[in-house]
C-alpha cells in the first residue's frame, strides 16, 4: 500500500506508520493530504488527513461517501446514542472487515463518550463516523462532545462536503445525536452545513480512523 499525498510524494505505509507513532508523522504527511486504499470489495477510496490529535496520533476521514448508503437506526429514534445504533453496527460488523487488514491492524482505537439518559457510556472503536464536533466545531444542534475538536480539514463549509457516486454532492452522517429531537442524527447538508436527518433514512458513511 502506498501514500499518495497533495505533494505528490510516495511512500509506503509501514513507513508513515512509524513516522507517525515515533512523533515525526508531520515530516511525511500534513492536514489535507491523502493516501488511496482499495478495500476488499474492490472499492477505491481516498483517506484524507484530518489532523494531529497529538504528536503520535493522526486522524483520517474518507474524502467522499462509501458506494453503500446506510441508516443511523431501523426505527426514526436516536435513542441509545451512537454506541447503540445501527450506524454504529454497520460501521464495525460491515464497513471495518473490507479495509486491507495491514491498514486495518493499524488502526489506533478511538476513545468516545457521550451521555444517555443522564448515564454516561465511555468506549472505544477503532474505526467510526465523524462527530459533529469533528466538522464543525462547538455548537448548539448537539450535545457537547468531549472526546472530539473540529480538525484542520473541516474548518471551511467547501471543504465539508462529500460526493456520493451517481449523485454528486451528497448528505452523509455523523454520530451525533441530534439535540431537539428524538428522532434524528446531525448530518451534513450538501453544501457543507449542518443539517439533521431522521434515523432511518439511508445517506452517506464516511468513516474516519486514527493512526
Amino acid at each position: 500500500m502506498q501514500l499518495i499525498t497533495t505533494r505528490n510524494k510516495e511512500i509506503y505505509f509501514a513507513e508513515l506508520k512509524k513516522a507517525i507513532s515515533s512523533g515525526n508523522g508531520l515530516e511525511l504527511i500534513h492536514p489535507g493530504d491523502k493516501f488511496a486504499i482499495e478495500l476488499k470489495n474492490g472499492e477505491l477510496v481516498n483517506a484524507v488527513c484530518g489532523g494531529y490529535v497529538n504528536e503520535k496520533r493522526a486522524r483520517f476521514v474518507l474524502e467522499d461517501c462509501l458506494a453503500e448508503k446506510w441508516r443511523m437506526n431501523d426505527t426514526p429514534t436516536n435513542k441509545g446514542g451512537y454506541i447503540k445504533s445501527e450506524g454504529r453496527r454497520h460501521v464495525l460488523e460491515d464497513i471495518l472487515p473490507l479495509f486491507p487488514d495491514e491498514l486495518a491492524e493499524a488502526f489506533e482505537p478511538r476513545f468516545m463518550s457521550e451521555e444517555i439518559d443522564g448515564e454516561r457510556h465511555e468506549y472505544a472503536d477503532t474505526l467510526w463516523i465523524p462527530s459533529a464536533t469533528d466538522v464543525f466545531g462547538a455548537g448548539d444542534w448537539w450535545s457537547e462532545e468531549p472526546d472530539s475538536f473540529q480538525l484542520e480539514i473541516f474548518k471551511r463549509e467547501r471543504d465539508r462536503v462529500k460526493e456520493h457516486i451517481g449523485d454528486g454532492t451528497w448528505f452523509w452522517w455523523l454520530r451525533s445525536p441530534y439535540a431537539s429531537g428524538s428522532d434524528g442524527f446531525v448530518s451534513v447538508y450538501t453544501d457543507g452545513t449542518v443539517f439533521s436527518s431522521i434515523a432511518i433514512y439511508s445517506i452517506g458513511f464516511a468513516p474516519g480512523f486514527d493512526l
